[in-house]
C-alpha cells in the first residue's frame, strides 16, 4: 500500500513538471509544442499507471475497505455530483466577489482554453486525463490518508485546499469547495470513480461551454 502510495504521487509529480523539461531543451520555436503533447503523453500515461495500481495494489484503509456502492449507483452519484460541483463552483465565485472581493473568472480555466483552441487535442487532457490523476491524488491518496488520522471534516479540508493551491489562480474557497465535493461523493459510494466521473463531467461542460462563449 505505501509503495502504491508513493508511485501514484510521483507520477503526478511526473506528469506535470517532464513536459516543462522536455520543453526547455528543444528550440523556442518547438518549446510551445513539445509541452502540449508531452503533457498530453504524460497524463494519459500517468491515468493508466494510477488506474493499474489501484487494481493490481489497492490502497488500504479504513474507508477503502467499506463496499463500494453498485456500479449503476457510481453512474447516477457521479452525474449529480456535476451539478453539485457545478452549483458549489458558482456559490463560491458569488461569495469571492462579493465578500473577497475576487474578481470572477478562473485563470487557469481560461489558459487551458486557449491551449485548447491551438491544440484541439488537448481536451481530452482537461476534461478525461487530468480528473483521474487529480482524484487518485487529492481523494484517493491525500483524503484517504488523513480520514483516518483526522476524520472525514479534516481530511476534506486538507485535500481541499491543497486541491485548490495546485491550481495557482488565486481562487482558493472556489476549488475547495469543489474539493469538498468531490471527498462527499467518494466517502457517499466508498469508490473513486464516482468522483472520477463528476470531475471528468464538470469539466467536459465547463471547457465546451467556455469555449462555445468566445467564439
Amino acid at each position: 500500500m505505501k509503495n502504491s502510495t508513493i508511485t501514484i504521487l510521483v507520477t503526478y509529480v511526473i506528469a506535470q513538471t517532464l513536459p516543462a523539461l522536455l520543453g526547455s531543451l528543444v528550440p523556442s520555436n518547438a518549446k510551445t509544442s513539445v509541452i502540449i503533447y508531452s503533457t498530453i503523453a504524460c497524463f494519459i500515461l500517468g491515468s493508466l499507471v494510477m488506474i493499474l495500481l489501484n487494481k493490481k495494489f489497492p490502497i488500504k484503509n479504513s474507508l477503502t475497505i467499506q463496499p463500494s456502492v453498485s456500479k449503476g449507483q457510481v453512474l447516477s452519484w457521479g452525474f449529480i455530483g456535476m451539478f453539485l460541483a457545478i452549483f458549489v463552483q458558482i456559490t463560491a465565485n458569488l461569495i469571492e466577489q462579493a465578500v473577497l472581493k475576487i474578481p470572477p473568472g478562473s485563470a487557469n480555466t481560461q489558459y487551458i482554453i486557449e491551449i485548447i483552441n491551438k491544440y484541439p487535442l488537448f481536451l481530452i487532457t482537461g476534461a478525461i486525463f487530468a480528473p483521474i490523476l487529480e482524484e487518485f491524488v487529492f481523494r484517493k491518496v491525500i483524503f484517504g490518508f488523513f480520514y483516518d488520522l483526522t476524520g472525514v471534516v479534516g481530511a476534506a479540508v486538507i485535500s481541499s485546499l491543497l486541491f485548490a493551491f495546485i491550481h495557482m489562480d488565486g481562487h482558493i474557497l472556489l476549488y475547495s469547495a469543489m474539493g469538498f465535493v468531490f471527498c462527499f461523493l467518494y466517502v457517499k459510494t466508498k469508490n473513486i470513480a464516482t468522483s472520477i466521473i463528476a470531475h471528468m463531467l464538470m469539466n467536459t461542460l465547463v471547457f465546451i461551454s467556455q469555449m462555445v462563449l468566445l467564439k
